[in-house]
Parts: structure tokens; C-alpha cells; sequence
């Protein structure tokens, strides 16, 4: 029996009568070809990698957003280094936390968002002026309790936006803005 033959005399009939609403899959086929569409026609997902990227400049006064996050009374202030703020085509939005305890002691962290995964990534520790790589840390989900719930509030609400994946880094700037935050001396 041939199958081309077969479908063509089908679709011809359902033309006539005005019946075609929906191609018909045997339309693709050609009994002188392949059978049709096959699994091997359908590429695998590549597996997800992280694009490798430089730290940023240290941060600066200048530069710092104050977010404003309760830290659960502990005594320092939380801001976003604005010129650290890179988001990557893996999905990745690389910041620059600074915490500044009300001593002024200036607590930093370089740090990685999966916008995908809804996980978090530290690259690096500033020390003296000074970045301190932290080479292989793993990737540990975003929390939202106590000391580290500013990632949770990052991610729901400033840099993996649901409604807008592929935000630019002004715009993610501009949302903490938005907010009402910014530097108080």
C-alpha cells in the first residue's frame, strides 16, 4: 500500500468537501523519503553553562544604592553597588552587595543570581579594598530568611522579572530607584 498515495487521496477528498481544518500529519510524509518526523530530527537542550565573568570594579560611596531591606535589627545598612549590576545572556544577573554596619566596617560580596534556577552564587569577598575570589563555590538556593533574605527580595522583585526575562542593567537600576532607594550619607 502506499502511504503518500493514500494521504493525498485524503487530503484531496477533505479539500473538496471543504473539510481540511488541520494538516494532516501523513500530509508531510513521502513514501519515497523518510517516514516523517522522527526523534532524531528533534535536538537535544544543550545542558546549561555558566558564561564566564571578570569582577567588577570595587565598589565606591558614589556608587552605592541603599536598598532598603529590614536585617532583621541587626545594625548595618544594605546597598547595590550600581555599576556592578551585569545581566547575562545565561540568565545570571552578577551584582555587588555591600553591607555597613553602623560602626562602618564595610562587609562586601560579589555575587550571582540564576534567574532560571531561582539560586544564588558568590564569586567573590572584598577585603581591605580588595577582591578575595571564592573559586568553585557552589550554587545554594535563594532564601528568604534572615540575613540573606535581600536575595530573595533581589530576585522576586528587581532582577529576575517574570513578566520581563532580558532586562538591561539600567533598567534593573531603575526599579530599585523606583522604590525610593538611594545613598544617605
Amino acid at each position: 500500500m502506499n502511504t503518500g498515495l493514500t494521504c493525498r487521496k485524503v487530503i484531496h477528498t477533505l479539500l473538496a468537501a471543504g473539510l481540511l481544518m488541520v494538516v494532516s500529519p501523513c500530509a508531510f510524509s513521502d513514501a519515497e523519503d523518510s517516514p516523517g518526523w522522527t526523534p532524531q530530527h528533534i535536538l537535544p537542550d544543550e545542558p546549561w553553562k555558566e558564561q564566564q565573568a571578570e569582577l567588577p570594579a570595587y565598589p565606591e560611596k558614589g556608587n552605592l544604592l541603599e536598598v532598603n531591606i529590614s536585617t532583621g535589627g541587626l545594625p548595618y545598612k544594605l546597598y547595590i553597588d550600581t555599576l556592578s549590576v551585569r545581566p547575562g545572556d545565561d540568565h545570571v544577573v552578577h551584582y555587588t552587595v555591600v553591607m555597613i554596619s553602623s560602626s562602618g566596617v564595610w562587609n562586601v560580596s560579589n555575587e550571582g543570581l540564576h534567574c532560571g534556577e531561582k539560586k544564588y552564587r558568590r564569586y567573590a569577598y572584598g577585603l581591605e579594598g580588595e577582591w578575595q575570589r571564592l573559586e568553585g563555590s557552589p550554587w545554594s538556593p535563594v532564601s528568604g530568611l534572615g540575613v540573606n533574605q535581600y536575595r530573595r527580595i533581589f530576585y522576586n522583585d528587581y532582577m529576575c522579572n517574570q513578566t520581563q526575562p532580558y532586562q538591561s542593567a539600567r533598567q534593573i537600576i531603575e526599579r530599585f530607584r523606583s522604590s525610593g532607594f538611594g545613598y544617605e550619607e
